[in-house]
């Protein structure tokens, strides 16, 4: 006999996988900034990385017994400071904050409104700020990354959670889906650029594809090195590796992370950087297709080790 927790569902899953992926985002924003001197792209990766988060926390706070009162979070007159839920709140407000002066710090042209608001602020278009904020908005993101992991990692009821590769797995699969989901952005925004410009765009495509296939490629080592060491471990953890595996995770599991989310893309990256490699004339479909099975993957990835969390059930002493 055993218990699976049921408590957390989508909309835990949705706030893991999005608030990794934003922190993800951010850092490949950074490099686009400082790397590259995209600031234009770089903006916009982390304005998206921005608005993926606070969608994220969202959905966190729709899962409250009492949403309307979030805030209590920093305000309770109980508060603990080493509480998990205190401690990441601190991480995504850095995020948030340090996020907004690096985007306002760009020196880029804004739209509408913003083109006369933005550009007075005393930060706007100072390099230094830039690098400094971006830095540390980068940091705050793979915090952000680590946290999701850490958040369920602490819980020692479920063993299957309870290991320091649940954060890892984690990070991989969050710096995986920022990965691409900064490559979806730069190749809608190609497309916005003109044709003698396109090349620079896609050469940055295939720079993230490579990234993409080095992440997916560690996060299969580490699944495979997870679940294989946890069918040996304590009973719960064993059930769960077996709800994965061979249970009522498995098909969502096996064929909606592992095929889908993992694999397939990992050939068609490494598809695509093999025909680059010989000289051929490649375009960014098959990274982009690779990109949007990662994306998907990803949320089912959080879900499914949601899900198979097998409690351990603690009797009263006879």
């Amino acid at each position: 006999m055993y218990m699976v927790q049921h408590w957390w569902g989508w909309l835990i899953a949705a706030y893991l996988f999005l608030g990794g992926m934003g922190g993800g985002g951010m850092m490949v924003s950074y490099y686009f900034c400082c790397r590259r001197d995209e600031h234009k792209l770089a903006a916009l990766s982390a304005i998206a990385s921005l608005i993926i988060v606070v969608v994220g926390v969202f959905f966190l706070i729709l899962d409250l017994e009492k949403p309307e009162k979030f805030y209590l979070v920093f305000m309770s007159p109980y508060l603990n400071t080493h509480s998990m839920i205190f401690v990441g709140s601190s991480i995504l407000t850095a995020f948030i904050i340090f996020g907004l002066i690096y985007i306002t710090s760009l020196d880029v042209e804004w739209p509408s409104i913003l083109g006369k608001i933005i550009p007075i602020l005393p930060w706007y278009g100072k390099g230094s700020i830039a690098s400094l904020t971006g830095l540390l908005a980068a940091i705050a993101g793979f915090l952000t990354t680590f946290y999701t992991g850490v958040l369920i990692g602490v819980l020692k009821s479920v063993p299957f959670w309870h290991t320091p590769a649940l954060p890892l797995l984690f990070v991989a699969s969050a710096l995986s889906t920022g990965v691409v989901g900064i490559l979806l952005l730069n190749d809608i925004y190609a497309l916005m650029r003109p044709k003698e410009e396109r090349h620079k765009y896609e050469e940055y495509c295939s720079i993230l594809g490579k990234w993409d296939a080095i992440l997916i490629s560690i996060e299969l080592l580490i699944v495979f090195t997870y679940l294989f060491i946890f069918s040996y471990g304590p009973t719960e953890a064993a059930l769960s590796v077996q709800l994965l595996t061979a249970g009522n995770m498995a098909p969502l599991f096996l064929g909606g992370v592992v095929l889908m989310g993992l694999s397939v893309p990992l050939l068609l990256e490494y598809w695509h950087i093999m025909s680059e490699s010989k000289g051929k004339k490649v375009t960014c479909t098959l990274p982009m297709v690779a990109a949007v099975l990662v994306i998907v993957g990803g949320l089912i990835l959080r879900y499914a080790i949601l899900q198979s969390g097998v409690m351990t059930i603690f009797l009263p002493p006879s």
